[in-house]
């Protein structure tokens, strides 16, 4: 092939790449995905990130929920029937399966998946790559930039891929630690920690900064820690890292008064923009010191016909935000202005149990001396939580003080991930606490009913405050 054309090239086929594409061919456009590995379809998404870690969470919650029913034994039993192959198998299976459908979408819609690397040669043109063969060049109306990211990797941290790794390392290990160190309380720390854990493994966290998950409510987030400890994670936050020796099998790590000694440091500290070997200093495209694309509300970057999607643009980096990323920069590029990327959307954390999160923090409203108050539920009030035995769990709604407009919901507890986006519609359709509360029913019993129950603690704590309309209410009045 000398060369070809194209109404879209897209650059990468992780969730992001895969819509743009898709959205593209709906509207009945001429697209090709350019994938370096196109035999393992999906990259980090499909087969070192999420899908395979949240398989492997989803056997470690099912065997733990029985717990509170029939006990620590059984539940050890269980456990120690696992293999470390069975495990992977499991999640390998599952990327399968998922990739199946993937492939099946891309043929249905018509999109050409090209095996090789791509560089930008000009604003409309990709030089391709194959790994055997000679180069070519792709002409193309717009192209998407969905290269993703990888682990942070800092240059003095001895990496071997067995006793000192990262998370795209961390599936590919052969047998079980008896112990490891999880240097990272964000996002893949936590919920790496939980399944070993979970799994009987010695789980220490380390983390310089003092609070888990700073992006998260802090009240939700201490929810989780106490849960994550019961599990048996322990943690040692405020410990800068002074020196690490690997001591043949073992890794010994120093931390101000603190000394580990484990089979395995995972170091989950971050990840940064696979930008690079594209060609973008050639067209002129910007970046960040994170090396993050720069783009605008279109997803556009600093050429107006190629944009970027993704990972590769920085956070939230989310598998559900990426891929909607891809759809309205596909829909954006081809004229449909209708298409925006929604205001609201939740973040989903897969630790034992979940943490789901959509709005604003108490935090945040703190920061800006916006009034507010706190509608709470916990899952032992609950009768769906008390029944399943959960000893821990916390759903959160935050009401504006002025318009008494649902602002944040915020849950820690099983099924979080799911129940969120009850509260993300009540938000999306500007529900007052009040309209929440008294036009909705939840089945009984069932983890919604918490929602019930923390609406009318939030208008309790509303009646608690000096009577006024709220302010929504005087502008339609």
């Amino acid at each position: 092939m000398d060369s070809a054309a194209y109404d879209m090239v897209v650059i990468g086929s992780g969730p992001a790449g895969i819509q743009a594409a898709i959205q593209a061919a709906r509207l009945k456009k001429r697209v090709a995905v350019v994938e370096k590995h196109p035999e393992r379809l999906g990259g980090t998404w499909l087969h070192t990130g999420t899908i395979p870690s949240k398989t492997l969470r989803e056997v470690m919650a099912a065997i733990r929920s029985i717990h509170s029913h029939v006990g620590a034994h059984w539940v050890e039993r269980l456990v120690n029937t696992l293999s470390t192959n069975r495990l992977t198998e499991r999640a390998r299976t599952a990327s399968m399966d998922e990739e199946k459908i993937v492939r099946a979408a891309l043929a249905q819609h018509k999109v050409d998946l090209i095996h090789g690397t791509a560089f930008l040669e000009d604003t409309n043109i990709v030089r391709i790559n194959p790994l055997n063969g000679e180069s070519y060049v792709l002409h193309t109306e717009f192209v998407v930039i969905a290269t993703g990211s990888r682990p942070r990797r800092p240059p003095d941290m001895p990496f071997d891929g067995w006793r000192v790794v990262d998370s795209d390392d961390i599936l590919r290990l052969e047998s079980l630690p008896k112990s490891i160190t999880v240097f990272g309380a964000g996002v893949v720390g936590c919920e790496y920690a939980c399944i070993f854990s979970a799994l009987g493994v010695n789980t220490t966290i380390i983390d310089a900064r003092t609070r888990i998950m700073q992006f998260i409510d802090q009240e939700i987030a201490e929810e989780l820690k106490q849960s994550m400890e019961g599990l048996g994670v322990k943690f040692e936050l405020g410990r800068m890292l002074q020196k690490m020796e690997v001591n043949g099998p073992l890794v010994r790590t120093t931390y101000n008064d603190l000394i580990l000694e484990t089979d395995i440091f995972f170091f989950a500290a971050g990840r940064e923009s696979c930008s690079d070997h594209l060609g973008l200093e050639r067209v002129g495209i910007e970046v960040n010191e994170r090396k993050a694309i720069n783009v605008n509300q279109h997803f556009q970057t600093s050429i107006r016909n190629i944009y970027a999607v993704g990972d590769v643009i920085g956070p939230p980096a989310l598998a559900s935000t990426s891929a909607e990323q891809g759809r309205v920069a596909a829909a954006h590029a081809f004229g449909i202005p209708d298409v925006t990327f929604p205001e609201f959307f939740p973040i989903g954390v897969y630790t034992i149990p979940e943490m789901s999160s959509v709005g604003m923090t108490e935090e945040e409203l703190i920061q800006k001396n916006q009034p507010y108050v706190v509608g709470r539920a916990r899952y032992d009030q609950i009768a769906r939580g008390y029944i399943r035995g959960d000893s821990y769990g916390l759903m959160k709604i935050i009401v504006c003080q002025n318009t008494h407009k649902i602002i944040g919901v915020h849950i820690v507890g099983a099924d979080a991930a799911n129940l969120i986006h009850i509260g993300q519609v009540g938000m999306i359709a500007g529900m007052t606490i009040h309209q929440f509360a008294h036009s909705t029913i939840f089945n009984f019993p069932t983890l919604a009913e918490g929602f019930k129950i923390a609406a009318f603690h939030a208008m309790a704590e509303l009646e608690k405050l000096p009577q006024r309309t709220p302010v929504h209410a005087a502008k339609i009045s």
